[in-house]
């Protein structure tokens, strides 16, 4: 007896591009944690052109540019994180990198959520938890501008 589960075929030939995305999420996290130790070691914010910071940065622009029809809340975020990350922008180095990654991780799980059919999002086996991470990570990224005081 096999306790094979069946997974819709629409799911199934999108599991490369799913796949793609969770892994974008360990790239960040690496980047991030690169950055936080670098904070913690040397007391001090990171350089403007630290390699992680630019990853981050990269990687923000080049999943927004991914991004269609994106709900207001996102679209608002997404003018907020880019002024952030300007060169007129007086955001630490360090944060604008913790915004680029809450950033991409949010807009990763967005694109996701946007591949599965309406009628399997319903399921909350299928959809359940990444809507929670989703909403998890959009509330950490709206976080960044409402604790600062940052217009968006």
């Amino acid at each position: 007896m096999h306790n094979d589960k069946f997974v819709d075929p629409r799911l199934q030939q999108k599991e490369a591009l799913f796949q793609q995305l969770h892994m974008a999420s360990f790239d960040v996290i690496m980047h991030i944690n690169a950055i936080q130790e670098i904070v913690q070691t040397t007391a001090q914010d990171i350089e403007p052109t630290n390699e992680h910071l630019l990853e981050l940065i990269r990687s923000f622009t080049t999943t927004l540019a991914m991004c269609s029809a994106l709900e207001p809340q996102i679209k608002v975020l997404s003018q907020a994180t880019e002024q952030a990350i300007s060169d007129d922008s007086n955001v630490p180095f360090a944060t604008q990198a913790q915004i680029c990654a809450a950033a991409v991780n949010c807009l990763n799980h967005w694109r996701i959520l946007k591949q599965i059919p309406e009628d399997l999002l319903s399921i909350d086996t299928i959809s359940a938890t990444l809507k929670q991470r989703f909403s998890e990570h959009l509330a950490m990224w709206d976080s960044y501008f409402a604790t600062n005081n940052t217009q968006h």
